[in-house]
């Protein structure tokens, strides 16, 4: 039994960070992980996820995404991996809708540079693209596609060089107070005592926050690669990140990276609620279907899905985040990041050490407080 200042539990894209921001403010600090680093069994792999700015779920987290780029970058430096490729980002659909007006505001809000276009106009722009001539898009030239694996990888490998320990392949059974700390027992036996605790655990978090913590739901999520027929309108140079409302649905999608041909998926895919320890990881006619009919309809000569994966998202009620103290607790935690928490990992993990640290995180992080109204207690 070994005494830290901090336990994280769970050390995917959040948990990762937070171990690297508590290990660079000097603390004692151990990552527990069920898995291996930078796994597929999660919600923190699948080789990209979108940064964007111009934010249209709320204009409240542009600061934090400006913040996380900024970050990045620092990372990327220590590092010396390239962690990040910026491509220009669309958001829109409906000119009335939600995304393009939400996006909108929040570059008026927080003076980003964009532009405006409509269906045609993004033709035009961007070849590949198919939408209808009515709809409106901003495009936002900050934006682009970070590496998961690589981000908590190198998260990961840089707080172990400031002295963090590590636990892989150790899934934790549960946690209780011991005295002002916490004793965190581990399914091999061994038990683990620390000052603080920290619960990223992302769809397992349930499991370790309680009955008393905000109810979240574990959804079923996949994203499918294509073979485009046109190779050269899916470079990232032609061909970026971007979140479009149409045909019924909030559909995202990638460049060709790494090798790989473009990538796409659609929030909320079928609704299909999951057990983390269950996930069904096979994609079904109705999961190729469902992508095949946006790529099929919206994008010019993609091409055949050649293959897919699965992940989870882990949804609050109101699908803003979770990143506070436990009232009365020794505990923080970091969780349902409703499928859009990955860009956001290290000013996450930074608020989480400021937390940790009884500092104010700041004014950026407020409406994602443990107990505000619009959350629901787990039933």
């Amino acid at each position: 039994m070994t005494g830290y200042d901090v336990a994280v539990v769970g050390v995917g894209g959040i948990g990762s960070a937070a171990l690297y921001h508590l290990a660079s403010a000097g603390l004692k600090v151990v990552g527990i992980e069920q898995f291996t680093i930078a796994h597929d069994r999660g919600s923190s792999h699948g080789e990209s996820r979108i940064l964007r700015l111009a934010y249209f779920e709320d204009p409240a987290y542009v600061p934090l995404a400006r913040r996380s780029l900024e970050l990045w970058h620092i990372l990327e430096r220590e590092s010396g991996e390239r962690l990040f490729t910026e491509t220009g980002g669309i958001d829109g659909g409906p000119e009335d809708g939600p995304m393009f007006q939400g996006s909108l505001a929040a570059c008026l809000e927080h003076d980003l540079p964009h532009e405006v276009l409509d269906g045609a106009a993004l033709r035009e722009r961007f070849p590949a693209f198919r939408m209808p001539r009515s709809h409106r898009f901003v495009l936002q030239g900050q934006a682009g596609s970070l590496h998961p694996e690589r981000g908590t990888e190198a998260h990961t490998r840089m707080a172990e060089a400031m002295g963090a320990e590590m636990r892989v392949e150790s899934p934790v059974e549960g946690w209780e107070r011991n005295g002002a700390g916490v004793r965190i027992h581990l399914q091999d036996g061994d038990q683990i005592e620390a000052a603080q605790l920290v619960v990223t655990a992302g769809a397992w978090a349930p499991r370790l926050i309680g009955a008393e913590g905000p109810r979240l739901r574990v959804e079923r999520q996949v994203v499918a690669w294509t073979e485009p027929e046109e190779p050269a309108l899916y470079e990232p140079a032609r061909f970026p990140v971007f979140n479009i409302e149409v045909g019924g649905g909030h559909h995202y999608g990638f460049p060709s990276l790494g090798g790989r041909g473009p990538k796409f998926g659609r929030y909320r895919h079928l609704g299909e609620d999951t057990d983390p320890d269950h996930l069904r990881r096979e994609a079904t006619a109705a999961d190729r279907s469902l992508l095949s009919g946006f790529t099929d309809l919206y994008m010019h000569r993609a091409g055949p899905i050649v293959d897919t994966g699965p992940c989870m998202f882990t949804w609050s009620d109101d699908e803003h985040f979770v990143v506070d103290r436990i009232p009365d607790q020794p505990v923080v935690v970091g969780c349902g990041f409703s499928g859009h928490g990955f860009k956001f990992a290290p000013a996450m993990g930074e608020a989480i050490a400021a937390l940790i640290q009884n500092r104010d995180p700041g004014p950026d992080v407020a409406h994602l407080q443990w107990g505000r109204a619009a959350l629901r207690a787990a039933e």
